[in-house]
């Protein structure tokens, strides 16, 4: 089965997007809150590719908001986390206020 448009924007816009979500990300957010920034992001992603592809009946959305998270996710933890730019735009951008503290596993 061939990707769509709409699905082939989506996981495009998920690979590049980390840096753009690592500005209005904060250090001091815990991980939970940033899983869920990003996943409100890849809802708003594959809506709109879905929306301008003309593909807004059910599963083309579902599909389209899934790859975009599975690409943001990837991404970030491939390239935009240990290349250090995410991180450091979210350190450059934050608001103040002490980091999160880690949690054990």
């Amino acid at each position: 089965m061939q990707p769509t448009d709409a699905q082939l924007w989506a996981a495009g816009l998920g690979f590049v997007l980390p840096p753009v979500i690592a500005i209005v990300n904060q250090p001091r957010w815990s991980g939970a809150v940033k899983g869920l920034m990003m996943l409100a992001v890849a809802a708003l992603v594959g809506l709109g590719t879905a929306y301008f592809n003309g593909d807004l009946d059910g599963k083309p959305v579902v599909t389209c908001m899934l790859l975009a998270a599975v690409a943001i996710g990837t991404s970030y933890h491939t390239v935009w986390k240990p290349s250090g730019i995410a991180p450091g735009i979210e350190r450059a951008t934050s608001t103040g206020g002490a980091p999160a503290p880690p949690r054990g596993v």
